[in-house]
């Protein structure tokens, strides 16, 4: 089965219910699947002599044109929001003589939206294999008004907001939050939201219950203080995750019928295995450290560009890059990035656990860890710009880190250096400190 056909199936059942929604303009399943229809006519009067190319920029259109692809089995390529045209032709060019235009592959690519990145091929069985791994107790229900304030180019906006959403039954809102994204998706009819940890931060400082049943996040780290604000002080149930657009962004998520656990990505997706390998090679022991490695359907066959290297171990199993660890109750933690790993006194330190360690001090709303030799620099945004207040984040720091773990230099900045994607740019970071 292709995502179009289950669709189609939804649409049968219930055709009138509403399927798509952005302002005024809304879809309901009947009229989307026509819309689609269309679209598909015109793709299939078009020689496949290339790949399909979809712009994440325009939601409606996104969707339209991604089942349309899928229904006549043409090869489409997703450009993130910010990519800009010139980028979008040299990726194209690239992909040229490796990619068939006729398959059941729709890429995506990773890193973000400014360099060539990694294209990544998604076949539909891997895509269906992710968008259905979460039944709706534990995700989303057909009930659900699904509010998207996350990227749509990128896998967990893509997957959880459109294709998930979709074949579950839910109705989709594409919005663009201001000042309190909980607040303004309640506003705009939702029960569900999917934010970033960024928007999850602005949120837990806005007060009042928006009477949601809950939040999913995913795409970094979220301070546990902002997960804990949001659920005592609004009332919304939090929920994290951790996936790879190489497994279709399924991995790992916190269900909503158990606690939220600090610190924690949640349970292995059913049909997939998460397991935690030591840097001898071995399974690790609860609590363990190591590299966190993924195997199932919803895996990708390799990098589209066979110049790439392969990313799998000896066992087949994507090796994902990133350090964690299983708790006693079988949740996985993620610590971060193993190549974003800092260098200091002779240690490997975690950056985003430095970071969180940062986030927990009242006023400081986002921080970075930069590489400084053999050291590191902590760059913060924070309301308060007093040298007071940056011995009160030295003086935490020394309370809750060792001292091989404390930065050398603090430095408040008015915004921390990012990519279009949002995502942290160090390099950027690490100029910051080269200005003081």
């Amino acid at each position: 089965m292709t995502p179009t056909e289950a669709l189609r199936d939804l649409s049968r059942r219930q055709p009138r219910q509403p399927a798509l929604r952005r302002g005024a303009e809304a879809l309901d399943r009947e009229a989307l699947c026509a819309r689609i229809a269309a679209r598909a006519e015109i793709f299939s009067r078009q020689a496949p002599v290339e790949t399909l190319s979809l712009d994440a920029s325009n939601p409606f259109a996104l969707v339209i044109d991604f089942f349309a692809a899928r229904a006549l089995g043409r090869t489409a390529v997703v450009h993130a929001e910010g990519v800009t045209p010139l980028l979008r032709r040299e990726r194209e060019e690239l992909l040229r003589g490796k990619l068939s235009p006729l398959s059941p592959e729709t890429v995506f690519y990773s890193s973000g939206s400014i360099g060539r990145g990694k294209a990544i091929p998604l076949s539909d069985e891997q895509l269906l294999t992710a968008a259905l791994a979460y039944p709706g107790r534990t995700g989303i229900a057909s009930t659900d008004r699904v509010a998207v304030a996350v990227p749509l180019g990128q896998i967990f906006g893509f997957m959880r907001g459109i294709l998930n959403s979709l074949l579950a039954g839910a109705e989709v809102l594409f919005f663009s939050p201001r000042r309190d994204p909980l607040g303004e998706a309640a506003a705009a009819g939702a029960t569900l939201v999917l934010l970033s940890p960024t928007q999850a931060r602005l949120s837990a400082t806005v007060p009042g219950s928006p009477g949601l049943r809950g939040a999913l996040s995913a795409g970094g780290p979220m301070a546990d203080a902002s997960a804990e604000r949001i659920e005592a002080q609004r009332g919304v149930p939090v929920r994290l995750g951790y996936g790879m657009t190489e497994s279709s962004g399924l991995g790992t998520r916190q269900p909503f019928d158990r606690p939220r656990r600090p610190g924690s990505s949640g349970l292995p997706a059913r049909g997939l295995s998460v397991e935690v390998v030591t840097a001898g090679g071995n399974a690790a022991a609860p609590g363990e450290t190591g590299e966190v490695r993924i195997s199932g359907k919803a895996v990708f066959r390799g990098y589209a560009d066979p110049g790439e290297p392969a990313p799998f171990d000896e066992h087949g199993r994507l090796r994902s890059g990133d350090l964690g660890f299983f708790d006693e109750q079988g949740e996985l933690h993620v610590r971060g990035r193993e190549a974003s790993s800092i260098a200091a006194h002779g240690r490997y330190l975690c950056a985003e656990e430095l970071e969180g360690a940062v986030l927990e001090k009242a006023g400081v709303a986002e921080a970075a860890a930069v590489p400084l030799g053999d050291a590191f620099g902590m760059l913060l945004v924070a309301e308060d710009p007093s040298e007071a207040f940056l011995r009160e984040i030295r003086e935490h720091l020394a309370r809750r880190l060792p001292l091989f773990a404390r930065p050398k230099r603090v430095r408040r900045v008015e915004a921390i250096p990012r990519c279009p994607s949002g995502k942290l740019d160090r390099l950027a970071a690490a100029k910051c400190f080269e200005r003081s």
